[in-house]
């Protein structure tokens, strides 16, 4: 695989174009020029503050890398496309120093398809390569389709590499075409043998996400009804069965009479239930509050729960509701759902 490289002269207004192999180009990156442009910019940009725009009166010095193109000269002398490398770029910048450096370099390797991973020319940044091929093992060769190729496959490398990484990675606009500056990398990661992603040729640009993936407020299914309640609505759903269940057993009982014996088996079965009892406490003075004492129902629900034995053992739901949760939990454990927008 050749990378390009682009030198642009500032005097003449030309650009030098040239390309080599990869290899070659990680091991040049090894030590610096006899000029040593990369380290007289590092040690700028050590004694200037992130918003002093500092500039670098060589900077034109130092080439432009392109590692998911290979360009060549076309007839009137200007750049063509000629090989899609299907190299995708990613880049962490704002690191305070070389030992944040070498961590974001140490977390990029632990994916295998991490083709490259060196540090930017600022000392400050990292950039990593990861490749990218279609089902066949090939790559696009028309330019619409390397655009639309490159722009999905920036996406899934972000979706992918940003978990696993400490700092944030610099969104940038998904283009072939991005380059990063010459760099000196010491003990740059290489590994030729990555592994690609996998992705097909896709007909359009990416949009807006059309699934999301739904996270649980309650890992375990039966404390919840259904997607997206809240813990609170939650507790009060199985309190409103529990209090059901316990006006079952009291069938005597009716608002009026002494709250005591309601509470007693009322706070049983929600400690059962899985209620937690500050919830308990909570939800009886809202179905009570005319005839209820909080000081008296707080003792009244402690003393129980500290002698009640099988915390959340017995659930307030009926078998259908169990089975109903089950299957929904399942379900989304083990699949992902479009749903039609």
């Amino acid at each position: 695989m050749k990378i390009t490289l682009v030198r642009e002269e500032k005097e003449s207004g030309r650009e030098a174009v040239s390309t080599c192999e990869a290899d070659v180009l990680l091991e040049r990156i090894k030590t610096e020029t006899k000029a040593a442009h990369v380290t007289a910019l590092r040690t700028m940009l050590l004694y200037t503050t992130p918003d002093a725009r500092g500039h670098y009166e060589h900077i034109d010095k130092l080439p432009r890398i392109y590692p998911a193109v290979e360009y060549g000269r076309s007839r009137d002398g200007g750049r063509k496309l000629k090989r899609y490398n299907g190299i995708v770029m990613l880049e962490v910048n704002g690191l305070a120093g070389l030992s944040e450096v070498e961590l974001v370099k140490e977390q990029a390797r632990l994916l295998p398809q991490t083709w490259a991973a060196i540090t930017g020319s600022s000392g400050r940044s990292v950039k990593i390569w990861v490749k990218f091929v279609l089902p066949d093992g090939n790559l696009p060769v028309k330019e619409e389709n390397i655009t639309l190729f490159h722009a999905c496959a920036y996406r899934m490398a972000v979706q992918c590499y940003q978990p696993i990484l400490s700092f944030p990675i610099t969104l940038k606009e998904p283009n072939p075409a991005q380059s990063c500056r010459m760099t000196l990398d010491t003990d740059p990661y290489f590994n030729p043998d990555a592994i690609a992603f996998c992705q097909e040729q896709p007909f359009s640009m990416p949009g807006e996400q059309t699934f999301h993936q739904r996270k649980l407020t309650e890992k375990n299914p039966l404390l919840r009804l259904k997607p997206g309640f809240e813990t609170s609505e939650t507790f009060t759903i199985l309190f409103e069965t529990t209090l059901g269940k316990a006006l079952d057993e009291m069938q005597n009982w009716k608002r009026g009479d002494t709250l005591h014996p309601l509470l007693v088996c009322l706070a049983e079965n929600c400690f059962k239930a899985g209620i937690p009892e500050e919830e308990t406490v909570r939800q009886v003075m809202i179905h009570y509050y005319r005839q209820a004492d909080e000081q008296d129902v707080r003792i009244t629900i402690h003393n129980l729960y500290r002698e009640c034995k099988g915390f959340g053992k017995k659930s307030a739901l009926t078998p259908e509701q169990k089975i109903s949760l089950q299957l929904e939990e399942f379900m989304g454990r083990r699949y992902e759902f479009r749903f039609n927008t």
